[in-house]
């Protein structure tokens, strides 16, 4: 009786768990970058994206049996201002799977990127869609937005040594171009209308992500070299984690949420993109920084280990939010 009650707690059980996920990834990316760069000869961040691998698989699964529990609970997700952002991850985190095994698994690679991208593709179209013609409250704006559309982006990272090079370039367009209008649109929300929820206030680090992945796939798609356009990507990534790192004293305070995995990714991405800048310029300064945001990266992803098994054992996993 008591197994067939906890076994019914996960029509509870919340997508933002995919955040997790991505953290985890970026940070078997950003490992395997650090041996790469530093020729350091470990295979640790082999090791990561193994065990990453194996989480998305347990995440998903549960997610599964929440749809087959209760459908309405899912459908009730995907019509959320805020949950229904996380169902396009799916997509993103096959792409990023994809550029892990590219190198060791180049035929299941494929295949992992061709199915993320019809997702990514579908859920695009399914978000504007929803977005054009459902009448929007300002309020409900918030960095989590760019996640189903702007991280079209990442799919030249994998898709040119794929062989997608036109379906690279176009998921690529849509998301930088879109990047630009979001942001327009994020910074006037947040300058000048009520401020985020405090569920919220972690994604503010996700808007160092779009240009730290601009950076990473324009320098893929310009065959490695990094021209004045790449530099200001990069140099703008930086700036914008000067600005979020300044609210830390916030941020800190905050009770913990699944939000705060939001923390992790945008972190882990420009950590890669510093260590992929340092190796084409060898730029001394930027090889501190690439240590410095690798050092913080792993004390990020600990606290976050930390608080979410916290989190766990006092059984506010998979409990109905208030």
């Amino acid at each position: 009786m008591l197994f067939k009650k906890e076994w019914c707690r996960l029509k509870y059980f919340n997508i933002a768990f995919y955040a997790s996920v991505m953290g985890f990834w970026w940070l078997s990316i950003a490992t395997h970058k650090l041996e790469e760069v530093y020729k350091t000869g470990s295979h640790i961040g082999y090791f990561l994206l193994i065990i990453s691998f194996l989480y998305f698989i347990i995440i998903s699964w549960l997610y599964l049996i929440k749809m087959f529990i209760n459908f309405d609970d899912v459908k009730a997700d995907f019509v959320h201002s805020v949950k229904s952002n996380f169902f396009p991850w799916i997509g993103k985190i096959l792409f990023l799977f994809a550029i892990g095994f590219m190198s060791s698994h180049i035929i299941f690679a494929k295949y992992l990127w061709i199915i993320g991208a019809i997702i990514q593709f579908f859920f695009t179209i399914i978000i504007l869609r929803r977005w054009i013609q459902k009448e929007m409250d300002i309020k409900e704006m918030n960095p989590l937005w760019f996640i189903p559309v702007v991280w079209n982006m990442i799919a030249p990272i994998a898709g040119l040594k794929l062989w997608f090079w036109e379906i690279s370039l176009f998921l690529f367009a849509i998301g930088f171009i879109l990047w630009a209008v979001l942001f327009t649109i994020i910074i006037n929300r947040i300058l000048f209308h009520h401020p985020l929820h405090q569920k919220l206030l972690p994604t503010l680090f996700i808007l160092i992500a779009p240009p730290s992945i601009a950076f990473i796939s324009y320098t893929n798609i310009n065959a490695g070299n990094i021209d004045l356009f790449g530099k200001m990507l990069y140099y703008f990534a930086l700036f914008l984690f000067l600005v979020v790192f300044s609210q830390i004293n916030v941020l800190k305070n905050l009770k913990f949420y699944l939000s705060w995995w939001a923390y992790s990714f945008p972190m882990a991405a420009l950590t890669i993109a510093s260590l992929l800048f340092y190796n084409k310029t060898q730029f001394s300064f930027i090889s501190f920084l690439s240590i410095f945001f690798f050092a913080l990266l792993v004390i990020i992803i600990i606290i976050l280990i930390y608080k979410t098994i916290l989190w766990i054992k006092k059984k506010e996993l998979c409990t109905e939010e208030s």
